[in-house]
């Protein structure tokens, strides 16, 4: 500090300083930004750093632009409860900006003219000021992964990469980014979340990706894609959640055999239009892009087969200028081969050999082209023409795009037809984690064929990602939450209207999970509700919606307030939706205030479904995940009379009860016991890979 005088101990205030103060706060203010202005202008940069191929920035800044409203959440409920009773740390807070100020040398001892009044005015204080901050304390004890959580000067690219070396090497981290629309700020939410025509794909941790040379990736895939005749993707998506909501709604009102036939014939028509939209989504938006939301191959052997494929490949026909990302991304296509037809294949090479190259050579080769429909000062690679990008390519590898598809497109064909490759269409793989921007979290991602049978997850963003994963880091082994199944609690039709339900339920965590406690057909009060999520290693809520509201607090906050260890299974309906308020506010929805009351996983449902359906997939979910001692598996119990309570355990077990461990892949194996794709595609599960660990 400049004027300090060892022997009184006293600070004097200069003007510069308080300058500094006032420049800080003019500078870092807001703080908390608002959350959706804050993504937009994330994505923003993030675009102006994907036309540079700055592909480390560009990743960084489109992890910033999602989910920010949840990030304030959990730090104004941190401040919240660590100031609760401690009015000492509550003020230190506050006087922590202007502590780090007093701890720096003022740069200059000049300051302008029009500075002067003000100065003047906060300067008449320092004294007080002083004697004030001598009595407070400020050491910063929070931790990287909470401090990360803020908006400052530590949400940078370095540490972005950071975080991502310390996370599992295990994980495949994927994020689905929707671009920046200035019409998000003109119209209201259901015309503007139409408007999406393509999406960032971000490959933050790949099974290809060596951090040593090259990080994150990012592509970007037309979305929406409209054919003749047909909605758009978006609307065709919300239309038919809208019917769908509509016709569940109704059933209620069924009182006559023409409109019982009625509504099973609308629910089939839903369920048709529903796999429409993930064919759709599967064969002509993603297509071979898909290859890239793989997970990491668990043999690490095969892994390196395929790079010795692709390398030899790239050796015999002389690609001398590949880049590193093309290299990348047509590991991941060769590796995901087999489960793609041929014309995708050969559609993501073309793509991958044209608009993934270097671009100053391009620009090079560009400016002796004569083309009317190419701009030579084109941003993007995929603004030229397929003309002059086929050109751009034989003049840079000196043999035709036709022969560069074709070399690459053999290659695959060996893999997809060689009985040497056989074991990498079987071979298991490590869980992969979806970041999904806000705008994009109702598709059912999870349905994709080549996501279908993988351990999946989704999470808010690489913030809650780290935050969570730092909190449980000491439970975690070889990339998996090392859970436990000890102490189970269930809240099972609070709201007494859903009989048949209850008595389906009931029966079976009588029969399957007979040591686990809990509320049927009664609500519990909000301290019993609280103290089931606190205390348990598995909460499982059967009723209406989220159950967060028997919290005793609006919009599902009391949860925050105790730390809940476990996982939480809600199996209403949109127990796991984004909710969106009017205006431009930010979604909420309960797993947001469960995660920042830090559970590793919450499974619940996108979208509104039937309780038998759901009563299959959940109890078929708890069986495979759940250790029990029933005399046979829930598979061979006869549920003919399931919905009055009664279980038929006089039966023979005809085929053997394989259960299952892995969370995730519980949940991609639960899916298929309900007929309905509405329902299967309803389940998500959100957090962090977790297992149960037999001992």
């Amino acid at each position: 500090m400049e004027d300090f005088d060892v022997f009184t101990n006293e600070i004097e205030f200069t003007k510069p300083f308080y300058a500094n103060v006032l420049n800080k706060y003019v500078k870092d203010i807001p703080s908390t930004p608002n959350g959706p202005n804050y993504q937009s202008d994330r994505k923003l940069y993030a675009e102006e750093c994907l036309g540079e191929s700055n592909e480390a920035d560009c990743a960084f800044y489109l992890s910033e632009s999602v989910s920010a409203s949840l990030r304030t959440l959990a730090v104004y409920r941190d401040e919240q409860l660590r100031t609760t009773g401690d009015k000492i740390q509550k003020i230190t807070n506050y006087v922590k900006p202007i502590q780090d100020l007093i701890e720096s040398q003022p740069i200059s001892n000049q300051i302008s003219k029009n500075e002067e009044k003000i100065l003047d005015f906060i300067s008449s204080e320092a004294k007080q000021t002083a004697d004030i901050l001598r009595k407070f304390k400020t050491d910063d004890d929070l931790p990287f992964y909470m401090r990360y959580m803020r908006f400052s000067s530590e949400n940078k690219t370095e540490n972005f990469l950071k975080i991502l070396k310390e996370l599992p090497k295990e994980w495949t981290i994927i994020q689905l980014t929707a671009p920046y629309n200035p019409n998000e700020n003109l119209k209201p939410l259901n015309e503007y979340r139409c408007e999406i025509d393509s999406i960032y794909l971000s490959m933050f941790t790949n099974d290809y990706l060596d951090f040593n040379s090259v990080g994150p990736l990012t592509v970007e895939i037309p979305a929406n894609i409209i054919k003749e005749g047909e909605q758009p993707l978006f609307t065709e998506l919300y239309s038919l959640l809208e019917e769908n909501y509509k016709t569940i709604d109704n059933a209620q009102f069924l009182n006559n055999k023409r409109l019982v036939q009625n509504y099973w014939s609308k629910r089939e028509d839903i369920d048709l239009r529903m796999k429409s939209v993930i064919n759709v989504m599967d064969k002509e938006w993603l297509g071979g892009w898909t290859s890239l939301l793989t997970g990491k191959l668990q043999d690490e052997t095969l892994r390196d087969k395929v790079i010795k494929l692709v390398d030899a490949t790239i050796s015999d026909w002389g690609f001398i200028k590949l880049t590193t990302k093309q290299k990348n991304l047509l590991y991941n296509l060769i590796d995901s081969c087999h489960s793609l037809p041929s014309q995708q294949i050969k559609s993501c090479i073309r793509r991958i050999l044209t608009e993934h190259g270097n671009t100053s050579d391009i620009r090079k080769v560009i400016a002796t082209i004569e083309c009317q429909n190419c701009d030579k000062e084109f941003r993007f690679l995929k603004e030229l023409c397929l003309k002059c990008l086929s050109k751009c390519f034989e003049a840079i590898h000196h043999f035709t795009l036709v022969d560069g598809i074709k070399a690459f497109s053999q290659a695959a064909t060996q893999v997809k037809e060689n009985d040497e490759w056989a074991a990498l269409k079987k071979a298991k793989r490590y869980p992969v984690i979806l970041i999904i921007d806000e705008m994009l979290d109702t598709f059912p991602w999870e349905m994709l064929s080549i996501l279908n049978h993988q351990p999946v997850s989704r999470m808010e963003n690489i913030h809650f990602t780290y935050l969570l994963y730092k909190i449980h880091e000491k439970d975690f082994i070889d990339g998996y939450f090392a859970a436990k199944s000890n102490v189970g609690r269930y809240i099972i039709n609070p709201e007494k209207n859903l009989e048949r339900m209850e008595k389906r339920m009931a029966s079976f965590v009588q029969y399957w999970c007979s040591n686990w406690t809990g509320h049927i057909g009664e609500p519990p009060s909000p301290e019993d509700f609280l103290r089931y999520l606190s205390e348990s290693d598995i909460f499982l809520y059967c009723g209406h919606g989220d159950g967060c509201r028997l919290a005793g607090c609006g919009g599902g906050a009391g949860v925050e307030s105790v730390p809940v260890h476990g996982l939480a299974l809600l199996s209403g309906c949109g127990s796991v939706r984004l909710a969106r308020p009017p205006g431009r506010a930010p979604p909420a929805a309960a797993h947001h205030h469960l995660h920042v009351a830090a559970s590793p996983m919450v499974v619940g449902m996108l979208w509104e479904v039937t309780d038998l359906e759901v009563d299959k997939v959940v109890s078929t979910l708890l069986s495979l995940y759940v250790p029990s001692k029933a005399q046979l598996p829930w598979q061979c119990i006869g549920k003919a009379a399931w919905s009055k309570g009664r279980l038929d355990t006089n039966v023979e077990q005809k085929t053997p009860f394989v259960p299952e461990r892995d969370l995730l892949r519980a949940v991609s194996r639960s899916r298929a016991a309900s007929s309905f794709t509405m329902i299967a595609s309803s389940l998500v599960a959100r957090g962090l890979p977790i297992r149960i660990c037999d001992d």
